[in-house]
């Protein structure tokens, strides 16, 4: 059986785990021992004010911020007083409204040329305001 030896240091708690033989454990944590030594006295003898020169080299100045061109606004045009858009709404209500005996929704679709969907949306938010009626199934009257 292979005699297992191992270290383990935790830098969060700073422990030193130190598995195996005698002599192993003996020889090593003497040897970590001087390190740690070692190191702690390079610390302290390290002068301070070498330490603040080396931060204010590590600072530097912040950049400068570049002024955004400002937005362009966009201006509503005038409309002319008196002209009214027509609408697709208003096309379909019309043309239901002027039929005396009620129109389909077929021949809704050949005379405005939009399509079925959007002449079922139209005819059923008209019928909801009361503009217009529904008669029986595709066909509707003023």
């Amino acid at each position: 059986m292979k005699d297992r030896s191992r270290i383990r240091f935790n830098p969060v708690t700073k422990d030193i785990e130190i598995e195996g033989s005698e002599e192993f454990v003996k020889v090593y944590f003497n040897k970590i021992q001087e390190m740690i030594l070692d190191s702690s006295k390079e610390i302290v003898e390290e002068p301070r004010i070498e330490r603040v020169r080396s931060v204010e080299k590590a600072k530097k100045e912040p950049k400068a911020v570049k002024a955004r061109p400002p937005k362009k606004s966009r201006k509503a045009k005038k409309k002319e007083p008196g002209v009214k858009k027509v609408t697709n709404v208003d096309t379909v209500v019309t043309l239901i409204q002027g039929s005396t005996e009620g129109i389909s929704t077929a021949e809704l679709k050949e005379k405005t040329g939009l399509t079925e969907h959007q002449i079922w949306n139209i005819v059923n938010r008209a019928s909801k305001e009361g503009k217009i009626r529904k008669m029986k199934r595709g066909v509707y009257a003023g």
